[in-house]
């Protein structure tokens, strides 16, 4: 019985092990991607916030209006960013623990 368990945990290894690779390159790439989208991301959000601190100054409401949802989206697409990297970082511990029994 403990042969079969052993054979069957080296099985479950060696089909894993593609699949641990594949996923802390793809961790590595999005960290990457990530990395460089935000700093494109940042002076683009401090530029809109400008824009709408100005439009406040204006009192051009409809321009705050947009702006401010133009801000929270770009806000939103950062912390998604962060959010899909801390999910990927817990599938690839998980299955590098897997891996490790």
């Amino acid at each position: 019985m403990k042969i079969v368990s052993f054979l069957l945990k080296l099985v479950l290894r060696i089909l894993l092990l593609p699949v641990a690779f594949l996923l802390r390159f793809l961790c590595f790439i999005w960290n990457l991607l990530m990395q460089l989208s935000l700093w494109v991301l940042s002076p683009v959000m401090l530029f809109v916030l400008g824009c709408g601190i100005y439009s406040v100054v204006r009192a051009s409401w409809t321009d705050v209006f947009l702006l401010t949802l133009i801000e929270m989206g770009l806000f939103a697409a950062a912390v998604g960013a962060g959010g899909i990297m801390e999910l990927m970082e817990q599938l690839c511990e998980r299955v590098e623990d897997i891996l490790t029994i």
